[in-house]
């Protein structure tokens, strides 16, 4: 163990919004000060994400900042970073690199990195500048990283992938969502879960949920989440006459208790990193469904520890709900189950996501200081 760091996160994500990235640095930032590191969180006023950071008792600094290259803001934050001693910046968008990057490298911070959950860079001009400011980017999925090591312009040292990394729960209360949701007894339950986006499928699923309502057993679909998408999709669900079997059930703070009674997982994203409902769901034993999207591919063996669509097309989710409600309580499908738990149990902690995360700081320091 090397001495205690100063770490400080930098998340300008709407304040409205709430996704894996936010979970990921409030999830990172709470281990770091439970082991003693001193830890400061920054971002919107009035943000869920500041507001989680407060619920785990984490130091925080409000901060708005809407555009790229403020020089006030730039400013602003280095007198913060001088202040605050920061050894480590962890940047979670790329205007948090265009302001609090650039408000580093005047601080002299030694470390600078950037966190991407999905693929923030693509092989343009921008983006290769704005890498530039980044001393190194820590990704949840091989895949990502390959993709950034493809160009040109990429240190191939630069990326570092660190699974996520969760706590897993034994705490779980009781959660009746037949009775809470009106669900009939015979009917098998799907739950969905992300911000309600086109980049989490769900028009897609809603679709295949008009497709298969006469063709199938019984089965009633919970989706979980806010976002921008909520009133087209609850005028889908109305358009196709699903209001009894499709449900959208808005933000849910205890997700896993809800997860944790549904009898399948399914989550049809165009894309992703290594999407944490389908970890947390495949830490609690329950059987995924998942498009094969950047880190799915790492998580799930296909039929063994969940299921991988084929192709994220609404013909390829209907075979899933159809393969899944046709074998329910079998026993391949319990198999699944066990053999997820045993796999985000052995691979997907959080001990080691921070064991990781402090190696890979301490290393980043020691190159700074040669």
């Amino acid at each position: 163990m090397g001495k205690k760091l100063n770490v400080f996160f930098s998340n300008s994500i709407s304040s409205h919004k709430w996704g894996g990235g936010e979970k990921w640095m409030i999830t990172a930032a709470k281990g770091l000060s439970d082991r003693g590191h001193n830890v400061i969180i920054s971002g919107k006023s009035n943000s869920i994400f500041l507001s989680k950071a407060k619920e785990n008792n984490l130091n925080t600094i409000p901060f708005n900042f809407f555009q790229d290259y403020n020089p006030l803001k730039i400013w602003y934050t280095k007198k913060i970073l001088i202040k605050e001693d920061v050894d480590i910046i962890i940047l979670n968008l790329k205007k948090d690199i265009r302001v609090a990057g650039i408000s580093a490298r005047l601080a002299n911070v030694p470390v600078i990195i950037s966190r991407n959950g999905i693929q923030h860079f693509r092989d343009i001009w921008k983006h290769k500048k704005t890498a530039g400011l980044v001393d190194g980017i820590i990704t949840n999925t091989k895949s990502i990283s390959d993709i950034y090591n493809k160009f040109s312009w990429m240190d191939k040292d630069k990326t570092k992938v660190i699974y996520n990394g969760l706590k897993i729960k034994s705490d779980l209360k009781p959660c009746n969502i037949r009775k809470i949701w009106n669900i009939p007894d015979n009917h098998i339950i799907f739950v969905a879960a992300g911000r309600l986006t086109k980049q989490k499928g769900f028009d897609l699923l809603i679709n295949a949920a008009a497709q298969l309502k006469e063709e199938t057993k019984p089965f009633t679909l919970l989706i979980s989440g806010v976002g921008k998408e909520w009133n087209n999709l609850e005028r889908q669900i109305k358009q196709k006459g699903l209001n009894k079997i499709v449900k959208l059930i808005g933000f849910q703070n205890e997700l896993a208790n809800i997860l944790n009674a549904a009898d399948f997982i399914i989550m049809p994203s165009r894309h992703e990193g290594m999407p944490n409902v389908a970890m947390e769901s495949m830490a609690l034993g329950k059987p995924v469904i998942a498009s094969n999207v950047n880190g799915v591919s790492e998580l799930i063996d296909h039929k063994k520890t969940g299921y991988i669509l084929p192709s994220l097309s609404i013909d390829a989710i209907c075979n899933a709900i159809n393969f899944a409600i046709d074998n329910h309580g079998s026993e391949e499908i319990q198999n699944w189950g066990v053999a997820a738990k045993h796999h985000i149990a052995t691979n997907f902690t959080l001990l080691k996501m921070l064991d990781q995360l402090e190696s890979y700081f301490y290393s980043q320091i020691n190159l700074r200081f040669r």
